[in-house]
């Protein structure tokens, strides 16, 4: 196993959480609010370690597929750029989120608590959404804005890299 397929093994379950706990927080309005909003709680401390397994696996899966028809640097870059911002979102939303489940794990959370979450899990759920995308424009050049059939199949040259300096004596 490479770490591209890693990658893609762990790559949705952050997408899939902060829309989830979204889901859940939106749905503690109407029905079972502690509950819910408890749980909810969970799966953004879940999303934000998933977070950092998409992060932690993400170099190795770039390293893989340099030099693969489609595959451009700055399409990658820009993917790279917005999974950073992801996750930082999601690893604050999943740490408050950790700390919200210890003060009130006894007790019904305060409304101006489940509010500040629901914001989260929404910039949360929109940040891993929009990285997912880009991610897929990796790959797949059919979701790339302007792209053409050629696109498809351009192989980028290896990158050149300086020159490892000489050991000192």
């Amino acid at each position: 196993m490479t770490g591209a397929h890693l990658h893609l093994l762990v790559n949705h379950a952050p997408i899939f959480g902060a829309i989830f706990a979204l889901a859940l927080l939106v749905a503690s309005y109407v029905y079972a609010p502690d509950v819910l909003r408890h749980t909810a709680l969970v799966v953004l401390v879940a999303t934000g370690i998933a977070g950092a397994a998409a992060k932690w696996t993400g170099d190795p899966a770039e390293e893989a597929i340099h030099g693969f028809p489609g595959v451009q640097r700055a399409v990658i870059h820009e993917h790279e750029s917005m999974a950073d911002k992801a996750f930082i979102a999601a690893a604050l939303a999943g740490v408050l989120a950790a700390g919200a489940l210890l003060k009130w794990r006894r007790a019904p959370l305060p409304g101006g608590v489940a509010g500040g979450a629901l914001i989260a899990a929404a910039i949360v759920s929109g940040a891993m959404g929009y990285t997912g995308l880009l991610g897929g424009r990796v790959r797949h050049t059919e979701v790339r804005p302007d792209a053409t059939a050629a696109d498809a199949m351009a192989i980028e040259p290896a990158r050149q890299r300086p020159p490892a300096a000489a050991p000192a004596p």
